[in-house]
């Protein structure tokens, strides 16, 4: 943090002027992307702290303890995102061809993005259905077919695992690959490499310790491979490596695009977790806020860095060790 007040021009030890003082260093870590945008992470930032607050008195907690599990997160996050900038020596998300599009490329396939995205969504919606863990008829029974290909994956006997790689591996990745080679992207630049690696490397070194560290297992190990082939790889590549470029190409400003990607890729979330994986509302949208910023984290990486793999496996990891 030292680094990035030094060149906010940081006051006297003694504190005077500590707002001015933050919201210099604010400007030096987000100020090469020109905004006028301060409300994108203010405003991630302040439906984090709320959801934290809500959810913790909402199970009869403090409000104390919430807004310090929000501030702390806040800081966490804000601490990563500040090693990214660091140790990263300019943005390099130009290395996405799709980032360069003009905005008439650039619109066309972010038009065809978001409805691949609301499709992804509607199918998440359909499956909780067909699951009797979400009320209502299946939502896209009335596309011919469908029945027909959600069944094929529910009976396929290579297990959960496989079943769901090669269930999103059309809509997350193939579909989207062909939308933008169609638009002029060739092989090589997705951004999948030649990046700069230093940024990525922290995050590297923690959670490949933290998996390490934490028992190993043939368990584990598959866990592993499968977080990396559907969250890890999937995911990436459709918001950081698709999505998030072609905003960008739309707004101009990349932190614009980041947080349109992020909001999305958070939004994504919510049926799973309030209708699946947590007992109640509170604790699925707490646990919503976590992947917001999480996937924050991810995108300005992938923007500062210029390639998706380490953050495909940082991604993978994290799924696996749990934070």
């Amino acid at each position: 943090i030292l680094p990035v007040l030094k060149q906010a021009g940081v006051v006297d030890a003694g504190g005077k002027g500590l707002i001015v003082a933050l919201e210099g260093a604010y400007k030096a870590l987000v100020g090469e992307i020109e905004v006028s945008g301060k409300p994108v992470p203010v405003t991630f930032a302040l439906l984090f702290v709320s959801t934290k607050v809500w959810s913790n008195t909402t199970y009869g907690g403090s409000f104390v303890n919430g807004l310090r599990s929000g501030l702390i997160g806040i800081f966490v996050y804000g601490l990563a995102l500040g090693s990214i900038y660091l140790l990263s020596e300019e943005p390099m998300g130009d290395r996405f061809a799709a980032q360069n599009f003009g905005s008439r490329r650039a619109k066309q396939g972010a038009v065809i993005i978001i409805v691949i995205y609301i499709f992804i969504l509607g199918s998440i919606v359909d499956r909780l259905q067909r699951q009797g863990l979400m009320p209502g008829h299946p939502l896209f029974s009335f596309i011919p077919g469908w029945t027909l290909w959600y069944n094929f994956f529910d009976e396929f006997s290579g297990g959960y695992m496989i079943t769901n790689v090669l269930r999103g591996l059309p809509f997350f990745v193939l579909i989207p690959a062909f939308v933008l080679y169609k638009l002029g992207v060739r092989k090589g630049e997705f951004g999948f490499f030649r990046g700069d690696l230093k940024p990525a490397l922290p995050f590297l070194i923690i959670y490949m310790a933290a998996f390490l560290f934490s028992g190993l297992t043939i368990e584990r190990w598959i866990f592993l491979v499968y977080a990396i082939m559907y969250a890890g790889f999937q995911e990436e590549f459709f918001f950081r490596g698709v999505m998030q470029p072609l905003f960008i190409a739309i707004t101009k400003k990349p932190i614009w695009g980041i947080g349109l990607s992020t909001l999305l890729f958070a939004l994504l979330h919510i049926p799973d977790f309030v209708f699946r994986v947590y007992p109640t509302v509170p604790l699925a949208l707490s646990s919503v806020a976590s992947t917001s910023l999480f996937g924050g984290l991810m995108a300005y990486g992938v923007y500062r860095t210029g390639m998706l793999w380490p953050w495909i496996l940082i991604h993978a990891l994290s799924n696996v060790v749990g934070f």
